[in-house]
């Protein structure tokens, strides 16, 4: 009867304690916004981990939480969302820093021994992929970048640019007022213009300016947001926040498996959809075919 009792006993508690539960990793989330697209890529995240990897818990903080948090206990592996919460902790830790939803960081930034992430931006390659499929006709694309910001990814696309046998015209803009004159070197010289995330050339007045450039010279816009088909840009290659949650799931989980950052490679954003304004494509005499409309999601 006593050994019967004390079995029952055992094995009451080999199930109630798990072991996971000894070995729960502990991640801590730093945002410093709350808005939808962190969320939605948090959401993506924790629901791709949870897959690959045992128990998980949780700390979500800005970031002045989250050092306050760092001197008192040394989380397992850190994801930064947003390119101010990666840019506040990168210095302040030699954790495991995983970042998502930041745009580009800088070259210095992914040496960083401790340090990967998704950055924003979609491949070159990809993007004038679309291009040539939805403009096969363009041989000559206008882009303008400011090289401290941009300059290894136009380099990229230099190359990427050969190998599509498109021409590709880029103007150096350090400042946002340099935008206006670099656009008129232009005129007349590209069949296309390619907008690129550069937070130097890209702002509210100068996007307004770029678009209306391009409208004023019959030119169709490759952009990397569909907010901008709106303003008349012909087509984008948009990236989700749960997808890119997702890839920063995938690295997280090899870190936290024990492999080194630094063996990590940081990737940018996979998986892109490709976006088409209709009527701008009408109004620029573009036929779209039925390859393109079925890959595509066109909006009016």
């Amino acid at each position: 009867m006593a050994r019967t009792i004390l079995f029952t006993f055992l094995s009451l508690f080999a199930f109630l304690w798990h072991p996971a539960d000894a070995h729960a990793q502990e991640i801590l989330v730093v945002r410093n916004m709350k808005i939808k697209p962190y969320g939605e890529a948090l959401a993506g995240f924790r629901s791709a981990l949870s897959g690959t990897v045992g128990n998980i818990a949780y700390s979500v903080l800005d970031t002045d939480g989250a050092i306050a948090f760092l001197r008192r206990k040394r989380p397992d592996l850190i994801l930064a969302i947003g390119m101010d919460a990666f840019q506040s902790l990168k210095a302040s830790t030699d954790v495991p820093i995983v970042y998502l939803m930041v745009l580009a960081p800088s070259s210095p930034v992914q040496m960083e021994k401790n340090v990967t992430g998704v950055s924003m931006t979609v491949s070159p390659e990809k993007q004038l992929a679309a291009v040539r499929t939805v403009l096969p006709g363009v041989r000559r694309v206008g882009v303008l970048y400011d090289p401290r910001k941009s300059g290894p990814f136009v380099r990229r696309a230099q190359g990427a640019a050969r190998e599509a046998r498109i021409e590709l015209l880029a103007r150096e803009v350090t400042h946002p007022q340099a935008v206006s004159d670099a656009l008129n070197s232009l005129k007349g010289g590209v069949d296309a213009f390619w907008m690129i995330p550069d937070t130097t050339v890209v702002t509210p007045e100068t996007a307004e300016m770029i678009l209306l450039f391009a409208l004023e010279n019959h030119l169709p816009v490759s952009t990397f947001s569909s907010k901008y088909l709106e303003m008349g840009a012909l087509l984008s290659l948009d990236i989700s926040a749960a997808d890119m949650g997702r890839q920063a799931a995938e690295l997280a989980a090899k870190i936290l498996a024990g492999v080194n950052p630094r063996d990590v490679p940081p990737v940018e954003a996979d998986n892109p959809t490709l976006v088409i304004n209709e009527t701008v494509a009408r109004k620029l005499r573009i036929h779209l075919g039925d390859d393109i409309r079925s890959r595509a999601r066109i909006i009016r």
